[in-house]
């Protein structure tokens, strides 16, 4: 029986440069490997179930999930001082300056992703590829806002009418997106991310009285009519619209020549991992068209592959939600968190806004 357990670099770079030319793995390339994948419950770990796995255990291999929050399994690393109960990890955009600080991760065979052809450059490097984004938006109820008077919103700073007083839902700063989305409001109040008074002003003017955990809680909240507004990801606003709710989303206007947020998604293999050409395989294997539209569908997240991005259109719901200009795509806010203080953006926030 072939065992990846102690394989050598030069072993994975010759396996890796023969499945880079051919696209695919030899069946029983990967007998007795078991690849521990760190992810999200639900949806996230079914996509990859019903995909990835099979492909996998043709290979002679097995794929257990450790999920949980990208946070939470970050935590396992501190406690484990690096050594990981996991080979590949989701990994969020607000995460990479953690890892900057630790010696976690190692470094990415590029010539082992061939499926990065599908991606835009800016969406792997050597430490970290690409696995999805969200495009963050203003998703309104289109008949209370025609009902209240009120024109689509543009901006954050329309959220602040008196008509949308306890009527909208704002990801709270802790969440998995709330300092993407507090970024976004602080970019169009006038700051960035190390001037982030003028995002605590707006916000103020804002008075959002609730704050969401977890983005499901948006459709529920539409759903009951609790909310006529929520800052959240379009693949939520999909999923209340799919349930029946009037909603529409809004790329808001970040500054000149900026419209739209995203939040991106990425893979990193563990420093520990003994399983290196089973990780690689993975994550390419994450960037073909097939999965990664499954993704986004059934997910909510929005595919980096371009051939997934051309089928989304194809999607009325999508196609009406969502951006599906790959110009318009590249050129959304993305935060440089090397210059964020999360430290100092928590503690602004918590003194500044009062959450129910």
């Amino acid at each position: 029986m072939k065992s990846y357990k102690n394989l050598l670099p030069s072993l994975v770079l010759t396996f890796g440069l023969s499945f880079a030319a051919s696209g695919s793995a030899i069946a029983g390339e990967f007998d007795g490997v078991t690849l521990k994948v760190a992810t999200w419950g639900g949806s996230w770990k079914a996509n990859m179930e019903k995909i990835i796995v099979p492909k996998f255990e043709a290979l002679g291999g097995k794929i257990e999930f450790v999920t949980g929050s990208p946070a939470a399994n970050f935590a396992k690393l501190v406690a484990g001082r690096g050594r990981a109960p996991f080979d590949v990890m989701e990994v969020l955009d607000a995460q990479v300056g953690d890892f900057a600080q630790v010696d976690y991760l190692q470094p990415i065979n590029l010539d082992l992703i061939p499926n990065k052809v599908n991606l835009q450059p800016f969406q792997y490097n050597e430490t970290y590829v690409g696995s999805w984004n969200t495009q963050e938006t203003i998703c309104y109820n289109t008949e209370k806002f025609a009902e209240l008077g009120l024109a689509a919103p543009k901006t954050y700073a329309d959220l602040a009418a008196p008509e949308l007083q306890d009527k909208v839902s704002l990801p709270d700063i802790n969440s998995g997106a709330g300092l993407a989305n507090f970024g976004g409001v602080i970019y169009a109040a006038g700051g960035d991310e190390q001037n982030i008074q003028p995002g605590l002003d707006l916000m103020k003017k804002i008075n959002a009285t609730k704050f969401w955990t977890r983005g499901g809680e948006t459709k529920t909240q539409f759903e009951s009519g609790d909310i006529f507004a929520a800052v959240v990801h379009a693949g939520w606003c999909t999923r209340a619209a799919r349930a029946g709710s009037p909603v529409m989303t809004v790329h808001p206007e970040i500054k000149p020549g900026v419209r739209g947020l995203a939040k991106e998604g990425w893979l990193g293999i563990m420093k520990s991992s003994e399983n290196v050409a089973a990780a690689h395989w993975f994550i390419n294997e994450y960037l073909t068209t097939d999965f990664q539209y499954e993704y986004a569908i059934n997910s909510g997240v929005f595919p980096l592959n371009q051939d997934s991005i051309e089928k989304m259109k194809s999607d009325e719901i999508n196609a009406k939600l969502m951006e599906l200009d790959a110009g318009a795509i590249s050129s959304m806010l993305r935060l440089d968190y090397s210059k964020v203080d999360k430290s100092a953006w928590i503690d602004g926030w918590n003194k500044t806004l009062t959450t129910n």
